[in-house]
């Protein structure tokens, strides 16, 4: 009876450890999960699996590289010119964000990268920044660096179906996010289209309060 008792007692500690070590297990788990208190996202593989170093061309036609462009926080945006409706909407949202932070004390860069660099030529762009924003940095690049660039954010972008090889006036489809880039802590953040001018400033300045 004794060692019945002795048994059941081993068994239930065995159970109350076991029990303790799956409780630690998930929440180590979900504590890698979880997105920061600042953000409403968690991303697979973690924030290293977004962004990286790449070289394109300035507007000057000069390489430049992410850590030339990068020296403060940045708001990277990947488009064409040509586009006629969705990436004027996102980068006029983005500029106005950049103004609002700016009153709040922070510094942000807005980068403007295109996906079509047979017609954004650095000329091209040159006139196009100041129109958007007089600190838009726009780059553009070869067709491989700028596949290469699109490729460390997950971005898409292709000419829409059908099209002609040979009309000059042809469209793309492609993803439209922003993505906040820090130059110490690099990927911190993206947002979809929807996220308004002042959404997007109060995450970004949530972000940046609490990586310093």
């Amino acid at each position: 009876m004794q060692s019945t008792s002795k048994y059941f007692r081993l068994l239930i500690l065995c159970l109350i450890g076991a029990l303790s070590i799956g409780i630690i297990t998930i929440s180590a788990r979900h504590i890698w999960l979880s997105p920061s208190p600042c953000s409403t996202k968690a991303l697979a593989g973690g924030a290293n699996a977004i962004g990286g170093e790449f070289q394109l061309l300035d507007t000057n036609g000069r390489l430049v590289s992410s850590k030339d462009i990068i020296s403060e926080p940045s708001l990277i945006y990947f488009g064409y010119s040509f586009c006629p409706d969705v990436c004027p909407y996102d980068l006029e949202r983005n500029a106005i964000a950049i103004d609002i932070l700016r009153d709040l004390g922070h510094s942000v860069t807005p980068i403007f990268i295109t996906i079509d660099p047979e017609r954004d030529t650095p000329k091209r762009l040159k006139d196009f920044s100041p129109i958007i924003h007089p600190k838009l940095i726009a780059l553009t690049g070869s067709k491989f660096s700028i596949d290469e660039t699109m490729k460390l954010f997950k971005v898409y972008g292709a000419r829409s179906e059908p099209f002609d090889s040979d009309d000059e006036n042809y469209l793309l489809d492609h993803s439209a996010f922003t993505y906040l880039v820090h130059p110490e802590k690099g990927f911190l953040e993206f947002y979809h289209r929807k996220v308004t001018s002042e959404e997007l400033a109060n995450s970004v300045e949530c972000l940046l309060s609490t990586t310093r």
